[in-house]
């Protein structure tokens, strides 16, 4: 008769074979908790663009859990990077930098140099886009006061144009982002 036992002690006994977890997966869990920590502290940042703000945080880690959260950080704000919004890219720069402790300013030096490059160009081309579709309103004689300014983006001609000016600015910007993360994917 002693061997009967409760639905409470077998309920019991099986919530303790599930509390266990193995030393990997509880590697995996803090890894994944850290991952998420470090990619919730970039959004911050960029929210509020204090990069004292992102090292304050960091150092309230030890120092393997500051360097999960370190590698998310960069990672985030390596995916944020667009070269269509310049301050973005300020702020993000600014960010990685700081963080990487200047390890990575030549990367980013390329990067700041390849979006100005990018944002002459652009400008470039809209100018042309906008002067052609000006004389093509002139052609059917709407001109003066009647237009302020073409609308580039709203002919699908010139969005093509647009985007295939961009197309190899797009092609060095991910290799750039992969230079930036390298040293995170080789540690």
């Amino acid at each position: 008769m002693g061997d009967i036992r409760s639905a409470w002690e077998i309920a019991q006994e099986k919530a303790g074979k599930l509390g266990k977890l193995s030393p990997e997966e509880r590697n995996k869990h803090r890894e994944d908790k850290y991952n998420q920590l470090g990619k919730s502290l970039a959004e911050k940042y960029l929210e509020r663009g204090d990069a004292k703000y992102l090292e304050a945080e960091l150092d309230k880690q030890d120092d393997a859990d500051k360097e999960l959260m370190r590698r998310a950080v960069i990672e985030r704000l390596v995916e944020c990077i667009d070269l269509r919004n310049r301050l973005m890219l300020d702020k993000i720069s600014q960010g990685i930098s700081y963080i990487t402790r200047g390890e990575t300013t030549e990367i980013v030096n390329k990067l700041k140099e390849l979006a100005q490059e990018y944002d002459e160009v652009n400008e470039k081309e809209r100018e042309e886009i906008d002067k052609a579709g000006r004389e093509m309103l002139q052609e059917m004689r709407i001109s003066g006061t009647a237009i302020d300014r073409v609308n580039i983006l709203a002919k699908t001609e010139w969005q093509k144009r647009i985007s295939r000016l961009a197309q190899p600015f797009e092609n060095k910007l991910n290799e750039l982002k992969t230079e930036l993360l390298q040293p995170i994917l080789d540690s």
